[in-house]
């Protein structure tokens, strides 16, 4: 069974998105703001987004934006009010798959679905590298200079990030909603003791990148 995440905030109306696409015989998570949105993206595997442009934390956007810089081979149908051309061309140029403007259909919402699930998912590759750091996305295991390299589950969900995205800043807001999940609480601390333990067990195998901290903004992997 599929699984879909649909990013709605007028309750009544994501009842119904809810009641529809669970009668069509998927497993349906409704949040109903951009930071949830992010967090359950981190948590959890969904195989389809449903996604709203005015929520109550910005435009729906920057969450198409957090998907696609992060790798996830997730396909997004915007269904919003939105409806002008420059709107759909706008987020269809940005990376959205889908566009369906309200007031829909169910049928419709439904016949969308299924037809972006039908499409071939993107191959993203298991192995990621940078420098001599090697991480296997699969396993959750890594390596320094063919060295194992010991550490916690989540400090392999942060060397994924930042050997994912090696050479840029990778923002603490996307670090957060990574490492701590949907519902789950972080002390204002977690991420820079996860910082460290990582930076200490890389420094200890000799890595040839190291992880900078942007002040005020987030960390970088880089020589």
């Amino acid at each position: 069974m599929a699984r879909l995440l649909v990013v709605e905030d007028e309750r009544v109306l994501a009842r119904h998105i809810h009641v529809t696409l669970e009668r069509a015989g998927y497993a349906v998570d409704i949040v109903d703001s951009i930071t949830d949105g992010m967090h359950a993206l981190g948590a959890a595997a969904f195989d389809l987004l449903v996604l709203d442009r005015q929520l109550p934390d910005g435009d729906g956007l920057l969450l198409l934006d957090f998907a696609r810089q992060t790798k996830l081979a997730i396909p997004v149908l915007f269904l919003t009010a939105r409806s002008s051309l420059a709107d759909r061309i706008g987020a269809l140029n940005r990376g959205a798959d889908d566009y369906l403007c309200k007031p829909f259909e169910g049928a419709e919402l439904v016949a969308r679905v299924a037809a972006l699930l039908r499409r071939p998912r993107e191959v993203v590759a298991s192995t990621v590298e940078a420098g001599n750091i090697v991480l296997d996305k699969a396993t959750h295991s890594a390596s320094v200079g063919g060295k194992p390299l010991m550490i916690a589950r989540r400090e392999s969900m942060l060397l994924e990030q930042l050997v994912c995205r090696s050479g840029q800043v990778v923002t603490r807001e996307i670090l957060d909603a990574k490492l701590f999940g949907f519902g789950d609480s972080a002390s204002p601390n977690a991420i820079e003791a996860s910082v460290y333990r990582l930076r200490t067990a890389l420094g200890n195998l000799g890595a040839d990148r190291q992880i900078h901290t942007v002040r005020g903004i987030g960390y970088c992997l880089a020589p």
